[in-house]
């Protein structure tokens, strides 16, 4: 009974090991071909006062 146990354990870590192998080579391969990151200019808080002329 101990050896079907220890057969079980093994093949349970084995399945672990490789399924988090695949996840981290597929997010690797999904950073590698994604387009490079926009980088959005910070607002400093201060508000731009837009004057407008008076269409006479």
């Amino acid at each position: 009974m101990m050896w079907l146990f220890g057969q079980v354990f093994v093949w349970c870590l084995v399945s672990f090991v490789a399924g988090s192998a695949v996840t981290a080579a597929a997010f690797l391969m999904q950073r590698r071909f994604a387009a490079p990151p926009v980088v959005v200019e910070k607002s400093t808080g201060d508000r731009k006062v837009v004057e407008m002329e008076a269409a006479e």
